[in-house]
């Protein structure tokens, strides 16, 4: 009889367990859905294809700076509420539009790993589309940023699952640079205060390159004194395919700045662009963090570069450019 009741009593824990599980968001699934550097727009098609619509697919569409052809910032999905059930609730990047004259007055929530962990929601209820307009163009930015990051951090996830070991121990024991450098890279050319690594594939090459400069006042954070040291690292250590061939910036085109606090208390330069052969045709997109570490007497020029010329390269160059904001100063 005992066991009858501690079997009854095992059962019944199990089904109160389940029944809490079902409704805990705090234990969300573990994967989400969706392809990088996307974002569900969960909007009534005739919504969709009015100024609402029209409002959310131009800003989330802008061109995407710093690259040699157009590319928008996210590519966009669009589904009616209706579909909005099951397998959908697990995407990664969500924007809910509700426009009805139900709601009486427009409101903006966020919500962090509603249904999965990872994802990023957002929900904005209007009672018009006129209101959804305002009420999108006061939080959109936010909303770029939160998706941008969100899917930066995801890619440094996965890079941190399988680094290269060599080169994380290089990068620590002779730049004093925690770095993810994720498998498929290897080292092409390491001096005294420069290294070169590349992973290339038949397709396409991809490159980390980081260079390190005696601190010697601020005036090197300034963009011309960054581009020139740079450019001459290029210059004298990685020649083109022909005789008098070289790397460089390419300052003929417009460049992407921004300073800012890297790693949260160190001040750095952030530069996009192109990148092209001196005397040649190839060439294509770079980001290049600047950043000093006055801890180590010191200025580190971290510069990714994606090579592809018959590819698309945002979400290249955002691999890379996640490798750069991985990585960390040696105490």
């Amino acid at each position: 009889m005992k066991t009858i009741a501690l079997i009854r009593f095992l059962a019944w824990l199990l089904v109160v367990f389940t029944l809490f599980s079902c409704n805990d968001r705090k234990a969300p699934l573990a994967t989400f859905s969706g392809a990088t550097n996307e974002v569900l727009v969960i909007m009534d098609k005739n919504d969709w294809n009015s100024p609402a619509g029209d409002t959310v697919k131009d800003w989330f569409r802008q061109e995407q700076l710093g690259l040699p052809q157009p590319e928008p910032m996210f590519d966009i999905i669009n589904l009616p509420r209706s579909s909005f059930e099951g397998n959908i609730k697990a995407y990664r990047n969500i924007l809910y539009a509700k426009i009805s004259p139900d709601i009486q007055l427009a409101e903006f929530e966020f919500r962090e790993s509603p249904w999965v962990r990872g994802q990023k929601y957002f929900q904005i209820m209007a009672p018009d589309r006129a209101s959804f307009i305002q009420e999108f163009n006061a939080h959109k930015q936010e909303m770029m940023d939160v998706f941008m990051k969100a899917e930066r951090d995801r890619q440094i996830a996965l890079n941190k699952q399988k680094p290269e070991p060599k080169i994380a121990e290089l990068m620590k024991n002779k730049y004093k640079l925690y770095c993810y450098i994720p498998f498929g890279y290897n080292v092409n050319k390491d001096l005294k205060d420069f290294v070169w690594i590349s992973r290339e594939t038949k397709v396409d090459s991809r490159g980390i390159i980081v260079i390190q400069r005696k601190y010697e006042g601020i005036g090197q954070l300034q963009y011309d004194r960054i581009i020139d040291t740079v450019n001459v690292a290029l210059q004298r250590n990685i020649p083109g395919p022909l005789a008098g061939t070289y790397m460089a910036i390419d300052t003929k085109t417009p460049l992407v700045t921004e300073t800012y606090n890297y790693d949260e208390n160190h001040y750095a330069v952030m530069m996009k662009g192109l990148w092209t052969v001196v005397n040649d045709f190839m060439g294509g997109p770079f980001v290049l963090n600047t950043v000093l570490d006055e801890k180590n007497d010191r200025v580190v020029y971290m510069m990714g570069y994606v090579y592809a010329p018959d590819d698309k390269k945002r979400n290249m160059v955002r691999k890379v450019e996640a490798i750069l904001f991985s990585t960390g100063f040696v105490d």
